[in-house]
């Protein structure tokens, strides 16, 4: 709703002026800047920009207040002890315990709505943010300067160096660098992104081991092993006790060229199977991540789980680590204010024949999976799943229990 920005420590005039300056395209209602007085001759400063919510056009006060700056807005301010005459921001500075990051994250947890906040302590300042995007830099070990943007550090910072953007539901003091998580409590519930393969029934297994309550989701899109695979999802679900959902996917207009929609396509087998993604099926992993993020916010589940693992990240982009890294920071800006999901991949660091070791010590129903891109009714033996996963159960001494 309007731009944050401001430092602690011993701050250069000319670079709080060229923040102030460029801090100013989010706020066209007025600004204000203050500066406080610390120990040992440190200081701090706050600034705002103000962009007037229409259900705060009549009350135009500007921040800081009571050396706090807010960007967002509080949606019960009024519950919070708040007036008519003040806007939300003014609440907070009244609510929030600033005594240090771990008082200021619990305070939070009374507070809602959206909000990146700065707030002075007369020691120290203290940034915390739900959703709402706020950036630090420190030129040397002695100052820090924060701003919402990463955008309005492009006129001070040397070349090659970025701002740091502080992680969404956190609070983080600028002078220690001491970072809290905002408490948040949640009923252990887990989506498993399920194909009936080896790697997703382990991570299936691990979790519900773990004590989650796990749910299976099964995307149907078409491919040839799809008959396989909905046969093998209620055997899976039901030796693990838990619950499964199949979903189609309409992938109709999106095939590709994927060798997996056509049973006269050649299959690639072996090695050659294993070390490139011949198969690749347009952004199928990014749909059903978009798709599983939306069922887990309408259902009640914070914790989302992949079989993605370190193996086929070698031959498929969207196994990597980085892939679900970058699309959890998207998360925290695509579900509903308060509400957290997390990505995980607990075999994302093992190689197959590790994840079959692990899955032997979980005793997971590895006699109900399947792996083939084929349908007939045993596992050919010769693509690239079946190439690997007879390589990883040999690796472990162990017969696989799908080949006869």
């Amino acid at each position: 709703m309007c731009s944050i920005f401001g430092a602690v420590g011993y701050p250069d005039p000319n670079i709080l002026l060229a923040l102030r300056e460029v801090a100013g395209d989010r706020g066209r209602d007025g600004g204000r800047m203050e500066e406080y007085s610390l120990r040992d001759g440190r200081r701090a400063v706050l600034g705002n920009w103000r962009a007037t919510p229409t259900t705060e056009l009549e009350r135009g006060a500007l921040q800081p207040y009571d050396r706090l700056v807010h960007n967002g807005t509080i949606a019960n301010d009024k519950a919070l002890g708040g007036r008519d005459d003040e806007i939300d921001s003014q609440v907070l500075a009244r609510v929030l315990d600033r005594t240090n990051v771990h008082s200021l994250a619990a305070s939070l947890q009374t507070v809602k709505g959206s909000y990146a906040i700065g707030v002075c302590n007369g020691e120290t300042v203290l940034l915390a943010t739900n959703y709402k995007p706020i950036y630090y830099w420190s030129p040397d070990l002695e100052t820090v300067y924060f701003s919402s943007m990463a955008r309005h550090f492009g006129a001070v910072l040397p070349f090659g160096q970025a701002p740091v953007a502080v992680p969404p539901y956190s609070a983080l003091d600028l002078l220690t660098g001491e970072r809290v998580d905002l408490p948040r409590i949640y009923a252990q519930k887990a989506l498993v992104i399920a194909s009936a393969g080896l790697d997703s029934t382990v991570v299936a297994t691990y979790l519900v081991r773990q004590g989650y309550q796990v749910r299976l989701i099964h995307y149907t899109y078409g491919c040839i092993a799809e008959s396989q695979e909905m046969k093998r999802i209620p055997l899976i679900a039901d030796a693990l006790g838990c619950e499964y959902d199949i979903i189609p996917m309409d992938y109709s207009r999106i095939k590709g060229r994927s060798p997996l929609f056509d049973r006269a396509n050649y299959v690639a087998g072996g090695i050659a199977g294993a070390e490139f993604a011949h198969e690749w099926v347009p952004a199928r992993n990014l749909l059903m991540l978009a798709y599983t993020t939306a069922y887990a916010e309408a259902n009640g589940f914070h914790v989302i789980a992949l079989g993605n693992n370190l193996e086929e990240a070698g031959a498929y982009p969207d196994n990597e680590e980085e892939f679900t890294t970058r699309f959890g920071q998207v998360l925290p800006f695509a579900v509903r204010d308060g509400y957290r999901v997390a990505i995980v991949s607990p075999v994302g660091h093992l190689m197959k024949h590790e994840i079959v070791k692990l899955g032997l010590s979980l005793d997971v129903p590895f006699e109900h999976t399947w792996s083939c891109y084929r349908d007939g009714e045993r596992h050919c033996g010769a693509c690239g799943p079946c190439f690997m996963r007879r390589e990883a159960f040999a690796r472990n001494g162990v017969h696989d229990p799908v080949f006869l």
